[in-house]
């Protein structure tokens, strides 16, 4: 008994340093941009989000991926998000995997040659100038990683340009990031890029904005 209320304290506790760790880094952030400690990239992508909160097959459904698509991620992390976008764009579809750190597309591209996933294109890129050409990509999705990038409005027009005009952006967050934008902020910036509201989906804890180009750009 005493031991297991002496684990119950330790996790709360845990539990507590990370709830305060976080608001101090979001406090900080805002003022001045900085890539998230590795510890707290791990504490963000677990085995549980992935399990229960944010599940990868449910962000693929509600990003509506259908084989033969050409899906951009950004800032894919470790890919287990990745992996299961290129399931669903198979046989003919691809996923182009980027990010502008090459710590994290070389792991990811040791991982890819490892399990042998032949649909997935990991590569550096820079969001706020795109080496996709005009028009080529059906979906482009953000899990986390939006609010990360410096000037968010300018990353979506650049998605705007890249984006077929079918096509749908789509963002996804998770309140224990410390870069956690409300609903309406996220609703803002897309508007202000030329998105309007197509589709969303979940709650305070995590949610799912999917938009399509405007027919009236701002």
């Amino acid at each position: 008994m005493v031991l297991f209320l002496f684990l119950q304290w330790l996790l709360i506790g845990f539990l507590l340093i990370i709830f305060f760790s976080c608001i101090l880094i979001r406090i900080v952030r805002r003022y001045r941009k900085f890539p998230i400690p590795a510890m707290f990239t791990s504490l963000i992508d677990n085995p549980l989000r992935r399990l229960i909160v944010q599940k990868p097959s449910t962000v693929a459904a509600q990003a509506y991926l259908k084989p033969g698509m050409a899906v951009v991620e950004i800032g894919p992390g470790k890919g287990s998000y990745t992996i299961e976008f290129a399931k669903h764009v198979l046989p003919d579809g691809k996923v182009f995997a980027v990010d502008i750190s090459e710590k994290v597309i070389e792991r990811l591209r040791h991982r890819i040659i490892q399990e042998e996933i032949p649909n997935i294109v990991v590569k550096i890129d820079n969001a706020h100038a795109f080496s996709f050409g005009d028009e080529s990509v059906d979906r482009v999705i953000a899990i986390a990683s939006l609010p990360e990038i410096p000037d968010p409005v300018k990353v979506l027009r650049e998605i705007w340009r890249i984006l077929k005009p079918d096509g749908l952006v789509s963002l996804s967050e998770l309140a224990p990031d410390p870069d956690y934008p409300r609903r309406k902020t996220e609703k803002r910036w897309a508007k202000e890029a030329g998105f309007e509201l197509h589709s969303e989906f979940g709650n305070w804890l995590v949610y799912q904005l999917n938009f399509k180009k405007a027919k009236n750009l701002p």
